[in-house]
């Protein structure tokens, strides 16, 4: 009997212990071999002065600490803080150490402009702190066409706005009625009638000129926004008449102004194609491909940081199809708003993983990120959200960019030491 009981316990034993290491079914090992990514410089002044739009206002723009288009104090400190939040991800994914990096490990590149160099700057600070880093830019005022491809420089235009058009628009948002009703201090019945006392001109003045009014909408609701997350006192911010959750509303005229102008085809695809080429040549070389177009790296590991505008987060959406929209974070295109390419390899297999790293306006208002999450971006023609395979992002790539818009050549850039200011 007892010998009957023993070899019943070792039954029940053999049964419940664990299968053979090798018989084991594991998933496959995850690495990540590059992480690009693509970010709006930090929080600036308008790029105009505030006499270009007083006459569509009652009561005093604000006045800023900068000049027109530079970056401010508060969105250099905001960099520097998004920098830390960014280095968290990055030595999550891997693609960095603690210890600061090789020169070819980490590429910085920022836009010509001064708030750019300024913030790229100040980004490489957060990223690597207490490193003697560099970041790369094109020398002078000489324009980079990873940026902004086709340039015009004798036009005078703000950078900003060297590609903007006047396209059809169907219809005036509700939106558009509330920024006017900001604006002019009114509402709908009143806004006529007090625009006609003040002398002041309206967004709408005639219904067939609806593209004309959402274009400087585009303006005016990204202006009441930077002033909000500059930090200022709210009495100064939209002239003392919007809180948070008006200002969140009044940007979506912003989103919709670079639907139309920046992210629609084909002008998306004039404007960005020569940026996603090089990011996608990139992505090529570090899984071992040869491209035809030079890569942002040449040791194809590590991380790229690009630091441009939030047109070229528009143009790379429009190129590859791309919708990061979150009502929660109702600005697609905030300061410091990134999108992030990596190359992942899952066992043998590579995927290309896209994610959106987007700040609130109370985020930049306080220079607090530490809530900012990576959240995966939805791609058209990609199955999964937020990733997709070598030939669904090959087969997009393919058919979206124009290659008359490309230099196979990356610029002639030059290393830049410390914070740039200016």
């Amino acid at each position: 009997m007892k010998t009957a009981i023993a070899l019943f316990v070792s039954l029940v034993a053999a049964a419940a212990a664990p299968y053979p290491a090798a018989a084991a079914s594991t998933a496959p090992a995850v690495t990540t071999q590059l992480d690009i990514v693509l970010m709006r410089h930090g929080v600036r002044s308008p790029t105009k002065p505030a006499t270009s739009y007083a006459a569509y206002a009652i009561g005093d723009w604000p006045v800023w600490p900068v000049a027109p288009g530079m970056l401010t104090p508060h969105g250099h400190e905001g960099m520097t803080a998004l920098g830390g939040r960014l280095r968290r991800l990055l030595l999550d994914d891997g693609v960095m150490t603690r210890a600061c990096p090789e020169p070819d490990a980490l590429v910085v590149i920022g836009d010509t402009t001064p708030r750019n160099r300024e913030s790229a700057g100040a980004l490489l600070q957060g990223v690597t702190p207490g490193c003697r880093g560099s970041f790369l830019s094109t020398e002078g005022d000489a324009n980079n066409p990873l940026f902004h491809f086709a340039k015009d420089t004798t036009s005078g235009k703000p950078d900003d706005e060297d590609d903007d058009g006047v396209p059809a628009a169907p219809s005036a948002p509700p939106a558009l009625a509330e920024l006017q009703d900001v604006l002019l201090g009114c509402t709908p019945a009143t806004c006529e009638g007090i625009a006609t006392r003040e002398h002041k001109k309206r967004l709408l003045d005639d219904p067939a000129h609806v593209a004309k009014a959402m274009k400087l909408a585009g303006t005016l609701s990204e202006n009441l926004m930077l002033a909000y997350v500059e930090g200022m006192p709210m009495k100064a911010v939209a002239f003392g008449r919007a809180d948070a959750g008006v200002l969140g509303r009044l940007i979506t005229l912003h989103n919709a102004q670079f639907a139309t102008t920046k992210k629609a085809m084909p002008a998306a695809a004039n404007a960005g194609s020569n940026l996603v080429a090089h990011i996608v040549a990139s992505l090529d070389a570090a899984r071992g491909a040869t491209p035809d177009v030079t890569p942002l790296s040449t040791s194809h590991r590590g991380a790229v940081l690009l630091v441009g505008h939030d047109t070229n987060l528009a143009n790379v959406a429009g190129v590859l199809g791309l919708d990061w929209h979150d009502p929660r974070v109702p600005d697609d295109y905030p300061p410091g708003g990134a999108l992030v390419f990596s190359l992942v390899q899952r066992g043998d297999a590579y995927v290309i993983r896209i994610r959106s790293l987007m700040p609130s306006m109370e985020a930049l208002r306080a220079n607090r990120f530490d809530d900012v999450v990576a959240k995966p971006v939805r791609v058209q023609g990609c199955r999964i959200i937020g990733e997709c395979t070598i030939d669904e992002f090959d087969a997009l790539a393919r058919k979206a960019i124009d290659p008359t818009r490309v230099a196979s050549a990356l610029p002639t850039m030059v290393a830049t030491q410390g914070e740039n200011r200016k």
